[in-house]
């Protein structure tokens, strides 16, 4: 589960503020759920989280990028990690929920105390999938958490998103277009016995966009250390291609988002900053080839 954004707030759900009960829909998204009787929610950067005044633990429903259910399963077996103490790994095997569903108990730690969870992770046709978690302290897990799980998971209703203007805005804006960015960094850093000890690193990225739905991507990126003769230097660079479309996010941005033949999804929320192109709040150059060598390959 590497690849999901588990957005942990609180182990145990206290108190929610603008709280919501009964339907909540995301047109954006083409995502609709119903909050379980009893419990209350509200959206969270990340995710929409839901608490109990009666239940210890929560709920959590994030989008995911899975877009198969052998990508689903591998997932689940491989387990997450996170830097705040949390370390949830399969307890058992996975099962089948519905026709575009794979579920799972899971133990181990969240935010540094035993902790136990079953989490269903569904697939969508139109677009993103949702993860749903429902968990607690270890003591006092039961089999009533994975009930809640799949009733929560079977109020799921996917459809077609409704495309914002912004989308659609952005949808004519990039076509044949050729994003660019770029980033390096230097330090000479001295010397000793002769040998420097300074150190730096570069990375470019190119996203072509092409008008007819498909893209071109590559990415290199070097790093070089420089330190008392020893010099190291790790580079990668990969290619790949495949489909690309501006869809919505649950705070209705516009969002460039890049499938892959291999299954990989990218994707980059896109702002402004005055005449600034930004993906994920980095500048992109846009630019399409009317004045110089610099537009998209779309041969």
């Amino acid at each position: 589960m590497k690849k999901w954004l588990f957005l942990i707030l609180l182990f145990l759900v206290q108190e929610l503020y603008a709280q919501q009960t009964g339907k909540v829909d995301y047109q954006s998204l083409g995502i609709s759920f119903t909050v379980p009787d009893g419990w209350l929610g509200q959206e969270v950067n990340g995710g929409f989280i839901m608490g109990s005044n009666t239940v210890p633990g929560f709920v959590l429903l994030m989008v995911n990028n899975v877009s198969s259910l052998d990508a689903m399963k591998a997932e689940m077996q491989q387990g997450m990690a996170e830097a705040n103490g949390t370390v949830l790994n399969l307890d058992g095997s996975t099962e089948n929920i519905g026709k575009n569903g794979i579920g799972g108990t899971f133990k181990g730690m969240m935010e540094q105390q035993p902790a136990k969870a079953y989490i269903i992770g569904l697939v969508n046709t139109y677009g993103n999938g949702v993860t749903v978690i429902t968990a607690t302290s270890a003591e006092q897990y039961n089999d009533s958490y994975q009930q809640l799980c799949k009733k929560v998971a079977e109020s799921i209703q996917f459809y077609k998103p409704k495309a914002t203007a912004a989308s659609k805005e952005w949808s004519e804006v990039l076509k044949n277009a050729r994003l660019t960015y770029m980033d390096s960094y230097y330090s000479g850093g001295g010397g000793y016995d002769g040998y420097s000890t300074g150190g730096g690193y570069s990375s470019k990225e190119v996203i072509d966009l092409c008008a007819a739905g498909y893209f071109k991507h590559s990415s290199a990126s070097s790093v070089s250390v420089d330190t008392g003769g020893a010099f190291g230097n790790a580079s990668d660079q990969g290619q790949g291609a495949g489909t690309w479309k501006v869809v919505s996010n649950g705070q209705s941005q516009p969002v460039l988002q890049l499938n892959f033949y291999n299954g990989e999804v990218y994707e980059y929320v896109i702002t402004t900053d005055g005449n600034k192109t930004l993906l994920n709040g980095k500048r992109y150059y846009r630019t399409y080839g009317t004045t110089a060598d610099d537009g998209p390959d779309c041969n």
